[in-house]
């Protein structure tokens, strides 16, 4: 599971996905609109149908003598073919929307949710946890015993190169500017403000 940052760089790491999130959708959007732009080959099928189709009318039209019936017959299947033409590009056209959508979606879809998947965990686990020890700290704020127990609970989740910056003994809890500090740091690293402690 990835681990989520102390503090405000959570904030910072929610921004970033952010803004992640919102190129992957723009990309997609872009994907999509090159996609559709091919719609506008389709556009020669018309003119090309619409051409082909006006030969077999201008053909049937034809009055040859001694030929009347064959050149009429000629004419409308030219004519059929150039409305079959026209329906082809048509029915391009309506397949290439479709897809340029469809590739839009995944373009913006794999990578956004792929992100979000692997991220979104973590940082629903650590709204909750935070969300949790606000609530702790506004229903025993008085309680002289929580900053005991938030100082345990920095010694268990700090690294031991942040203890060492807290204090040059982080292990001397009974000391009440230590205590205090990894209570702080407790606070700190799940984003809860440290006033939220009775003034000592």
């Amino acid at each position: 599971m990835l681990t989520m940052p102390s503090g405000r760089k959570v904030h910072i790491l929610d921004a970033l996905v952010a803004v992640w999130v919102l190129a992957w959708i723009v990309v997609g959007a872009l994907a999509a609109e090159t996609v559709g732009q091919l719609t506008e080959l389709s556009g020669t099928f018309g003119t090309v149908g619409g051409a082909v189709g006006s030969v077999g009318e201008t053909l049937g039209d034809v009055e040859v003598p001694l030929l009347a019936d064959p050149l009429e017959g000629a004419g409308e299947a030219i004519e059929r073919t150039g409305r079959d033409i026209v329906a082809s590009g048509l029915s391009l056209r309506e397949k290439i929307a479709r897809i340029s959508v469809g590739a839009g979606l995944v373009v913006a879809l794999v990578p956004v949710l792929s992100l979000l998947l692997l991220y979104a965990p973590p940082r629903l686990a650590r709204a909750r946890e935070t969300e949790a020890l606000r609530a702790l700290v506004r229903a025993e704020h008085d309680d002289p015993a929580l900053e005991s127990f938030l100082a345990g609970r920095a010694l268990e989740q700090t690294s031991y190169r942040r203890l060492r910056r807290i204090s040059s003994r982080p292990w001397e809890v009974e000391a009440a500017a230590t205590r205090r500090a990894l209570a702080e740091e407790e606070l700190r690293r799940l984003g809860v403000s440290r006033r939220a402690l009775r003034a000592g």
